[in-house]
């Protein structure tokens, strides 16, 4: 049971990682498929700017793997990368992960 799920939550971390690094529009079969993060990148971390980019993380992630229910998102600039680190229930199970952007 526990290579099964082994295997869900890292079929799902990396379908959530293709969604978030690929550009709305890229897809020409799925035009409406990935996310906007990419109009943040030279953008200050402020509270609205913080505030839209985790909106737009669980809206596409729930949108395009239905396996997953976004719990927290958290937010943290370091030089010229962004951490997020996103807790997550897949399935039955929960998992804090961390991607950089």
């Amino acid at each position: 049971m526990t290579v099964i799920e082994r295997d869900v939550v890292k079929s799902v971390l990396q379908n959530i990682r293709v969604i978030l690094s690929t550009p709305k529009g890229s897809d020409v079969h799925r035009p409406n498929f990935g996310s906007e993060l990419y109009r943040f990148i030279d953008q200050p971390l402020t509270a609205l700017t913080a505030g839209k980019i985790k909106a737009y993380i669980v809206d596409e992630i729930e949108r395009w793997e239905p396996r997953v229910k976004v719990k927290e998102v958290k937010l943290d600039r370091r030089l010229e990368r962004t951490k997020i680190e996103l807790l997550l229930a897949i399935e039955d199970i929960e998992t804090r992960q961390t991607l950089w952007i």
